[in-house]
């Protein structure tokens, strides 16, 4: 049975809760590449407030049958004279006991209905976490081509999801 998923925006006030969350999803990626410069494992809460006050920036908290288990950042990318509407995801994480209940999938899809005329989803992920590529994939996400060498252990790499081409949303 599929968990019943809603996004609440989140506000300042949920700074603490959001920064103990990203520790804890992100910590076992950390312990396995030290990615020292870029783990959200490593961020102050003082960032934390940074994105949820920043004004192209939106945070989600992912509920699931009621209870927070994660949470999801949107940021509105600002081009000059640009032609696309264009979102970030950055981060999306969900606690390590809730994973692999398809919570992610069913956020996603909320996700994009709250955004109806983007034409552009832009993310990153770690290029040697199959399972997370696969994700984003599964989801109609392609590689954009961009790849960021962190470390000896770890690479990002870029996704994007053109919606401008189907005008749809995904499954």
């Amino acid at each position: 049975m599929k968990p019943d998923v809603t996004l609440t925006l989140a506000t300042k006030q949920d700074a603490a809760l959001i920064h103990q969350m990203k520790y804890e999803a992100f910590l076992p990626l950390y312990n396995k590449y030290h990615d020292d410069e870029t783990s959200p494992v490593k961020e102050s809460i003082d960032k934390v407030i940074w994105q949820l006050t920043h004004p192209n920036s939106h945070y989600y908290l992912i509920q699931a049958d009621g209870e927070t288990v994660g949470a999801v950042r949107v940021r509105h990318t600002m081009e000059p004279d640009a032609k696309e509407t264009i979102e970030t995801i950055s981060p999306i994480f969900i606690l390590p006991k809730h994973q692999n209940k398809g919570i992610a999938q069913l956020a996603m899809q909320k996700l994009f209905l709250l955004y109806p005329n983007t034409d552009v989803w832009s993310l990153g992920t770690i290029k040697q976490e199959a399972g997370n590529c696969h994700f984003y994939e599964k989801l109609g996400f392609v590689k954009s081509g961009t790849e960021t060498v962190v470390n000896e252990k770890m690479t990002l790499i870029g996704y994007e999801l053109n919606c401008k081409k189907e005008r749809r949303i995904l499954p």
